[in-house]
């Protein structure tokens, strides 16, 4: 879809038709009975009364060699080579010469009308060959026929005779030449558009599995990583519903062009259906293709924030090696954390991961009012795995705020609540990609931006009547009293009391646990650090119920210990 017109036009025009140059069997059976045809001819002309100028072993020769090479042809037929194929026109040229020079002469010229088996030579050449090829085959065929004329036949006629065979011959091969290149441009059209989306111009479903096969193996093969990006229009049936479907083929169209500008230059796109739209990203790691995303959604988003349906995109993403090894497994990866971004609220992008299968599928309202508590605290746990390594931070939250809630004489019932809330707290982060999770170094702006998304994720994840007071304390469990929390800011009387349980104990777990990044801090240092935040990042008043409970439980221990 790229280069100018007169570029591709010259391409076509020097391109065997349909692909011929690559079936060199078709070739090679077509040119086997056309030197069939010759061998025939020749043993017709030695076999019937001709002129006694004529050589009539001559004839038979060059009917014998001429059916010796068809048999040959015949038979090894896609396995004769290219140059073979190429070069035995001219030996058919040099054996129709011959023919002419054995013909005799009569009245000054050749007594026979050998001469128009030069035709098939011509043809054959201008309808198989490129334009070079086929040029330099007719211009071989007018000399050889006018040297045979310039010994055979008397000047006063053979260059009348020349001139006119050879004007045939010219105008035949430009006549199929341009047959041949119209065919081509209509094989290329056809074939383009059975690869193209008609009303973006972007590939179709079809080429982008075709293309993604290709990348996939180059992948392998050069051990480089590949990641592919699955993106849905978020309420797009609004668009149709409200405007009619033009207006909706005009948004796709905008879209197809959005996500065109915002690629590179070697990453595939396509429309693959509907309003869903793809993108192969090769040699582009996880992280790398998250920012992709990112951006793409970004710039989808504020495209279409003045409009009276403001647009937005969700995309899943999936990464080669290591979310599927084929095409199919890829998109099904893919599919799945796309899913998985319409359930979390849409306008995201989620990386696949195993986890996100415990999500609650998609048009089931039961399912997902009911998304029962073993399976999110499974969620949390699987989280916890992929995050820290090991499956005890969440748990050791929840105890940690069910001691808060205790302590602050919350009634048992609201303990238990407290307690599951602190093993969800983090459940947003099915949201990030592994690259951040699991990131040694310091993370960047973007990185932290993506990080300080969670708790809505997780709220996201929450959001049925079960868990609607857990829900809440999720979203807020990273408010701040001072208001410089995230993600609304929100002042110490506007932030849930069970959030800031949660925060408290999330931060111990997280100081006295060792993490990818860092190395675990000792458990006085971890208070201390508690009590200096006090006031500012933490709620006074829980930070002193959560001292006096570990006190009273370091207590409980060494009495347990004693006896």
């Amino acid at each position: 879809m790229s280069g100018s017109p007169r570029r591709h036009e010259a391409a076509v025009a020097d391109m065997p038709i349909a692909g011929l140059t690559a079936n060199p069997e078709l070739m090679a059976r077509m040119q086997a009975g056309l030197w069939a045809g010759g061998a025939l001819m020749a043993f017709l002309v030695a076999a019937i009364p001709h002129p006694s100028e004529g050589f009539t072993p001559g004839f038979a020769a060059c009917g014998l060699v001429s059916l010796a090479v068809a048999a040959y042809l015949y038979f090894t037929g896609g396995r004769t080579s290219q140059t073979v194929l190429t070069t035995l026109p001219y030996l058919g040229t040099v054996l129709i010469t011959l023919c002419i020079y054995f013909s005799g002469e009569s009245n000054g010229a050749p007594a026979s009308d050998t001469e128009m088996l030069y035709l098939w030579v011509a043809l054959y050449a201008a309808y198989f060959f490129s334009s070079r090829q086929a040029a330099m085959h007719i211009g071989f065929v007018a000399v050889a026929y006018l040297a045979v004329l310039i010994v055979s036949a008397s000047p006063s006629v053979f260059a009348a005779r020349w001139f006119e065979s050879a004007v045939t011959l010219a105008v035949a091969g430009i006549l199929v030449q341009s047959v041949r290149k119209r065919v081509a441009e209509l094989v290329h059209r056809l074939t383009d558009a059975a690869r193209t989306d008609p009303l973006t111009g972007l590939h179709n479903r079809r080429a982008f599995e075709e293309t993604f096969a290709t990348e996939i193996e180059r992948a392998r093969r050069g051990g480089r990583p590949l990641s592919v990006l699955v993106g849905d229009l978020d309420h797009f049936k609004a668009v149709n519903d409200r405007f009619g479907h033009p207006a909706g083929d005009a948004a796709l169209v905008q879209m197809g062009k959005l996500l065109t500008s915002a690629r590179r230059e070697i990453d595939p796109v396509a429309r693959t259906g509907g309003e869903e739209f793809a993108l192969i990203l090769p040699d582009t790691s996880e992280r790398e293709a998250y920012l992709v995303s990112e951006r793409m959604r970004t710039a989808v988003q504020n495209h279409f924030a003045d409009e009276d349906v403001p647009l937005t995109m969700s995309f899943g993403l999936a990464a080669f090696p290591d979310h599927g090894p084929s095409v199919e497994a890829l998109l099904a990866a893919a599919d799945q954390a796309l899913y998985a971004a319409k359930e979390l609220g849409r306008n995201r992008t989620v990386v696949f991961s195993q986890e996100i299968a415990l999500i609650a599928p998609a048009g089931d309202p039961e399912a997902s009012t009911q998304m029962h508590l073993q399976t999110v605290l499974s969620l949390a746990e699987a989280l916890d795995l992929r995050d820290t390594g090991t499956a005890d931070h969440s748990q050791t939250v929840g105890r940690y705020s069910a001691l808060i809630a205790e302590e602050l004489g919350l009634a048992e019932e609201h303990v238990k609540r407290v307690q599951i809330a602190g093993v969800l707290h983090d459940i947003g982060k099915i949201g990030l990609p592994d690259s951040i999770l699991r990131k040694k170094a310091g993370l960047d702006e973007e990185e932290r931006s993506q990080v300080r998304r969670h708790p809505e994720i997780g709220a996201e994840i929450l959001r049925s009547k079960n868990f609607e007071d857990i829900r809440s304390w999720v979203l807020s469990h990273h408010e701040r009293p001072d208001g410089k929390g995230y993600p609304h800011g929100l002042g110490a009387d506007e932030i849930p009391l069970e959030a800031r349980i949660l925060a408290v104990a999330d931060a111990y777990e997280a100081m006295t646990a060792g993490r990818v990044y860092r190395a675990a801090i000792a458990k006085q240092s971890a208070r201390s650090e508690l009590l200096r935040c006090a006031g500012s990042q933490f709620d006074p008043r829980v930070v002193a119920a959560f001292m006096a409970a570990l006190d009273r439980e370091a207590e409980r221990l060494a009495v347990t210990s004693a006896a």
